[in-house]
């Protein structure tokens, strides 16, 4: 495709397509999610798995939806129970959270998710989204990437670049943990998801992050970096993430580290857009954040066809996926193999 080459003409040609509004779009969705044959049909959902690998891999997300002003009302909300109710492996939250940023409300739905996905006993690894990121990768590919890992969790950290005020005031951490700063958004194995469900130091150290500023970015990014806490997939080496030393690979946001072709940012994150495709393109990076479906319309159009060429491509035999990078990272390398005795 031209605009994943970079050409210029093509990328002022995507600029003058207009877009429809979200809230419309949500309306079109619901009145066609009413017959799901022909939703799933229209939007050219796949049903089952497509290869053997697939099959044996089961994969648990969650996706953070945040509902704005526009989307306050109960139709939108519908809208979003018609989706679920088309597909038999998707559900919505036992409850929902209002959410302010910077409090626990952003990481409690996270725990919903992970308690309510819980006691669906197959799935091997846990991926969080929000409704603000698109798939770099075919599922095969997560597959591959995930096979690769071996159990290791794919979580960033942050030591030297903290913000150690924001649990300045919060007292000493239980059990001699050490906080860490990262990303809410993860990739980890099902013991990871059982430690921070069912064991106690979990607990202690969940009512103890209640107490910090942004404790999304404390939680998950500490106790995967604590070692000595024996949560298998656990990172044992020096916790600072880079790009070549320990690379996060979960998700790539765009901080300013590469141009960002329209210069729009929310939060000090790059709004990708149909300019930033070519970068998009290159990277390893399972998910790409961030999108706003209004301002990214075109973006995410070639971001869907492009999955979808691999998808296929995949299937027939056309495409292969090779995922030695990923096995030879540093979090793979310097994982915690040996999980300590049930809590």
């Amino acid at each position: 495709m031209k605009l994943f080459a970079g050409d210029k003409e093509e990328l002022i040609r995507s600029r003058e397509i207009k877009s429809t509004s979200p809230a419309s779009e949500a309306e079109t969705v619901r009145m066609m999610a009413r017959n799901c044959g022909d939703f799933q049909q229209e939007y050219g959902f796949i049903m089952s798995s497509l290869t053997e690998e697939e099959e044996n891999f089961p994969i648990a997300f969650s996706i953070l939806v945040f509902i704005d002003a526009y989307q306050a009302d109960q139709s939108y909300r519908d809208t979003m129970a018609a989706i679920a109710d088309c597909f038999h492996n998707v559900f919505l939250a036992s409850r929902s959270v209002a959410v302010e940023w910077g409090t626990f409300t952003v990481l409690e739905p996270e725990l919903i998710c992970m308690k309510d996905l819980w006691p669906f006993k197959k799935w091997k690894y846990f991926i969080n989204l929000t409704g603000q990121e698109f798939p770099l990768r075919t599922n095969f590919e997560l597959v591959r990437i995930l096979t690769a890992y071996n159990g290791a969790n794919d979580v960033e950290s942050i030591v030297k670049r903290a913000n150690k005020e924001r649990w300045a005031s919060a007292g000493p951490t239980p059990h001699g943990i050490i906080p860490v700063k990262g990303s809410v958004h993860i990739a980890v194995n099902r013991d990871f998801v059982d430690y921070v469900l069912h064991s106690p130091v979990a607990q202690d150290f969940l009512n103890w992050t209640r107490r910090v500023d942004v404790p999304d970015e404390t939680y998950f990014a500490t106790l995967n970096h604590n070692p000595q806490l024996g949560i298998r997939g656990s990172y044992k080496g020096y916790p600072e993430t880079d790009r070549v030393t320990k690379p996060f690979l979960t998700r790539f946001k765009n901080w300013g580290d590469y141009p960002c072709a329209e210069g729009n940012f929310n939060r000090d994150i790059c709004i990708l857009s149909t300019g930033d495709l070519p970068l998009l393109d290159t990277r390893p990076e399972m998910f790409a954040n961030k999108f706003y479906q209004d301002y990214s319309r075109v973006a995410l159009e070639c971001l869907h066809e492009r999955l979808y060429n691999h998808t296929r491509d995949e299937f027939l035999g056309m495409m292969d996926f090779n995922a030695s990078y990923y096995q030879n990272v540093s979090f793979v390398k310097n994982m915690v193999t040996v999980e300590k005795t049930k809590w």
